[in-house]
């Protein structure tokens, strides 16, 4: 049977039935479902390199992913997000400070033998300076074209001032050889920020009594 002895071990009793922390998507359309004006997924953008990403039906789940391809023999595909600037989410704050999520997609294609694949995470301050930088993570070791694998990511801690978050995933190649494509599609993307539980007001009101009845009791004993 559980003794409280304290007044400290009774408001964490209470204050652990508070509500639950929440979490919020770290980056918008992380599924590619919502379609923009311009045919191409909500919240996202392409590099100009020649090589446009595009919406694709080939999808892990739902009905879109993202294609990434350079069909031409040299040059780069890129899609990346600002989680502020481009997908319109709120901007961060100390909620998340020392947050360590975990970025994951699913991926499948092929890079051909002389390509490659790799997405980069940035947390960005309000003035666009990179806080944190992953570098590059090449995973088309990890990816066949026959399947889909999920790629996933540990995120270092989020330090004070990070206002959004950057992703960029990027396939390049060239030239093409022995007949293989250099195609990647991509899906799924996750990144889930937590934040801190909030006590309702009933959980400060029972608080407050469990309190109360603690001090009553000591005050009892030493009487």
């Amino acid at each position: 049977m559980l003794t409280l002895k304290t007044p400290a071990a009774l408001a964490a009793l209470l204050m652990a039935g508070a509500a639950g922390a929440a979490t919020t998507p770290g980056f918008a359309n992380g599924g590619f479902e919502t379609v923009g004006a311009d045919g191409f997924a909500q919240g996202w953008r392409v590099a100009p390199t020649g090589n446009p990403a595009l919406l694709s039906s080939d999808a892990h789940t739902g009905s879109h992913s993202i294609l990434l391809t350079v069909p031409n023999g040299f040059g780069a595909s890129t899609l990346f997000q600002d989680s502020f600037g481009h997908g319109g989410l709120p901007l961060l704050g100390a909620a998340n400070v020392g947050d360590t999520p975990v970025l994951s997609f699913w991926a499948k294609g092929d890079v051909s033998t002389t390509g490659n694949v790799l997405f980069s995470l940035a947390y960005m301050s309000e003035t666009g300076q990179r806080l944190f930088e992953s570098g590059n993570r090449f995973f088309q070791s990890d990816i066949t074209p026959g399947g889909w694998t999920q790629i996933s990511f540990q995120g270092a801690a989020i330090p004070a001032g990070t206002a959004s978050l950057f992703l960029e995933i990027n396939t390049a190649v060239g030239p093409l050889l022995d007949g293989r494509v250099n195609a990647v599609y991509i899906d799924d993307v996750q990144f889930a920020l937590t934040t801190a539980p909030v006590p309702e007001p009933e959980s400060y009101a029972l608080l407050a009594a469990g309190l109360a009845v603690v001090g009553m009791a000591a005050r009892r004993r030493r009487a």
